[in-house]
């Protein structure tokens, strides 16, 4: 069985560094603050074939670029994320 950090590295910093994104995917002064609070023993996915836009459960906070983008169940409005491509900065 996995541990916690072995999928998370997995689906962050491993993937950042297989498509050359740099300063992303790690936790690291200098590196962007993309970051997701959850709670390990209450994170779900409540999607379904009949409501594939269901939140998932378990997600307490979203930072991206340093900023809030979702808290207590919603959206902030907050917008400051950009398109990346392979090997960019």
């Amino acid at each position: 069985m996995l541990s916690l950090e072995e999928p998370i590295h997995k689906m962050t910093g491993l993937s950042a560094e297989h498509v050359g994104l740099r300063d992303r995917g790690v936790v690291r002064a200098g590196a962007y603050a993309d970051l997701v609070l959850l709670d390990p023993d209450g994170i779900g996915d409540r999607a379904t074939p009949d409501d594939p836009h269901a939140v998932s459960i378990g997600i307490e906070q979203v930072w991206v670029n340093g900023r809030t983008v979702w808290v207590d169940g919603a959206t902030t409005g907050a917008l400051p994320g950009r398109a990346l491509r392979r090997g960019a900065p």
